[in-house]
């Protein structure tokens, strides 16, 4: 596998286009963060780009951006898995509750309203694909190979490894696998430990988010 360019990817033009308004949309990931993904969705080939949780959208114009700035007219749009009810924590008394998340109407949290704008604002509408689906029952459905697998779902460990479980045997050789909240969050942080050692090696980090690839 080629490395991942490093030098100057915070600055590469492609990506400054989008960050003033990519901080406008909620989520955690963080701008070095955005810069490894929207580097590693550039230069994914050989499959699918998919991305597991998705709250309102902050990684997915991130990775979705990435596959447009490659430029093919033969890429596959990003798929993007989430029920888009939230996470625990997103539930109503929780730490990460967003008041405007909460469809009154059915008496839930409902991410799905907010994550089409985020995706419309940029433009990025023909480049992804929104599964409405729990993670494991998606990939149950999945056909075809993926190049890059960002894992940012339910955080807790044994959901992280089930995600892990289904969803990696579709990797292709050279494919990447990147955690979110490593080392932050004790289920992708025991999950990652575990790959690493088991035959796959860090490509690269910023921040809390770790890329990971078969040993070759």
């Amino acid at each position: 596998m080629s490395p991942i360019p490093r030098p100057s990817r915070e600055t590469d033009p492609d990506l400054l286009e989008l960050l003033p308004g990519l901080l406008q949309v909620p989520g955690w990931l963080l701008p070095e963060e955005a810069a490894l993904l929207f580097s590693l969705a550039r230069s994914a080939k050989g499959g699918r780009i998919v991305e597991l949780g998705a709250y309102q959208g902050r990684s997915a114009v991130v990775l979705a951006g990435g596959l447009r700035a490659q430029g093919s007219a033969e890429r596959e749009p990003l798929l993007v898995v989430d029920t888009f009810r939230g996470s625990p924590e997103h539930q109503p008394g929780q730490p990460f509750f967003d008041e405007a998340t909460f469809d009154r109407v059915n008496s839930r949290v409902d991410t799905f309203p907010g994550f089409q704008r985020n995706i419309a604002r940029f433009g990025l509408e023909p480049l992804v694909e929104a599964w409405q689906d729990t993670t494991l029952q998606a990939a149950q459905r999945f056909r075809g190979r993926i190049a890059l697998l960002f894992v940012d779902a339910d955080h807790h460990y044994n959901a992280v490894r089930a995600d892990l479980e289904a969803w990696m045997p579709f990797l292709t050789p050279e494919g990447v696998v990147v955690l979110h909240d490593v080392g932050s969050w004790e289920g992708p942080t025991r999950a990652a430990a575990e790959l690493l050692s088991s035959g796959y090696r860090k490509v690269d980090q910023a921040g809390a988010s770790l890329a990971l690839a078969r040993l070759l």
